[in-house]
């Protein structure tokens, strides 16, 4: 899709690692990379990747996910520069995905023995079950971050380290805070994937709310296209996560997010997801298949975050790296430390 980049950090004076941002909520977690790059003496920076204007481009889901990503991150991109120019002054790359947008960047970067890292961004559907598609997802890299264990045994332990999410711990390690009535609907048909389950999905979801006296608030993955009959929030997810008292959703990192956070879970499939993620609850939340049993979770009021909390740790702890002894990304640092000496 493209071979021209711009850094959104000043260019490391001298050659160092590149950071690949492609949406808002990488810039966090790759921030926090940086930093613990720095602390072991290698420069970094962060790049997005620069797509030729077309007509009509603005309103491709990648697009405008990429135009988000600098919008957030309230920096001045430099001039776009090659994927030759950039390898020239780099040691190692990272991305949080292989394939699609910096897919060229990898290939190019193995070509010219530059080590390739991978940081997945959240649960994935590695083996495409659902998606319909060939990625071959997080296959390009050299090693691959996991956010846990499971995910790593999946992968290959021999090329890939379960280093966890800065974002998740830090959910889990706030205060609790107290749960409202308010129902949080997650909408994330996204990238073609079950896109035309959605109609029905949100009306089921939205009427099982309204049946239980349940008030609720919607948010949508800011790659999802299309019109909905809903109002929207304009909050973020986060911010949204903080007064709900459940979570319902489809397959989604949000679902992570929530249990971290201690509000409880439906993950509401209906229309018959088989990627296995959340086909095992371990105690941590409920599947409903139906808008009856939607209703039925909906019917009994949300527990205390702290107990929900409690059921999910297991959960968690198989799927998502909690050790609190180092940071997500210093376990990152040291692993591409070693990789370029």
């Amino acid at each position: 899709m493209t071979d021209r980049y711009a850094w959104l950090d000043p260019a490391p004076a001298a050659r160092g690692v590149m950071l690949v941002a492609q949406a808002g909520y990488h810039l966090p977690e790759l921030d926090r990379l940086r930093v613990a790059l720095a602390a072991r003496g290698i420069a970094a920076g962060i790049v997005v990747p620069v797509v030729p204007w077309k007509p009509l481009h603005r309103f491709r889901p990648t697009v405008r996910r990429l135009a988000d990503t600098v919008a957030q991150s309230s920096r001045v991109p430099t001039e776009p520069v090659s994927i030759d120019e950039l390898l020239n002054r780099t040691v190692a790359v990272v991305v949080m995905n292989d394939w699609g947008v910096p897919r060229t960047l990898v290939e190019r970067a193995r070509a010219v023995s530059v080590p390739t890292f991978a940081w997945v961004e959240g649960v994935q559907d590695y083996d495409d079950v659902d998606t319909g598609l060939e990625r071959r997802a997080y296959q390009r890299v050299d090693h691959v971050f996991t956010l846990g264990e499971a995910s790593r045994q999946l992968l290959g332990a021999d090329r890939a380290t379960a280093i966890g999410s800065e974002r998740i711990s830090r959910l889990w390690q706030a205060p609790a805070g107290t749960p409202s009535d308010t129902v949080l609907v997650n909408s994330n048909f996204t990238y073609g994937v079950r896109t035309d389950a959605r109609r029905d999905w949100l009306d089921g979801v939205v009427a099982a709310c309204e049946t239980e006296q349940r008030p609720w608030v919607l948010s949508r993955h800011v790659a999802e296209r299309g019109r909905v009959s809903y109002p929207v929030s304009d909050r973020s997810v986060d911010e949204l996560l903080t007064g709900a008292g459940h979570l319902v959703s489809r397959f989604s990192t949000v679902a992570l997010d929530a249990l971290a956070s201690g509000v409880e879970l439906a993950y509401h499939n209906p229309h018959g997801e088989q990627e296995p993620t959340f086909s095992e609850p371990m105690g941590a939340f409920t599947v409903t298949r139906s808008r009856e049993e939607l209703r039925a979770v909906l019917h009994e009021p949300p527990r205390a975050r702290d107990d929900v909390r409690a059921g999910a740790e297991a959960f968690l702890g198989h799927h998502v790296l909690l050790d609190s002894s180092t940071t997500a990304a210093e376990r990152a640092a040291a692993v591409v430390a070693d990789a370029v000496g």
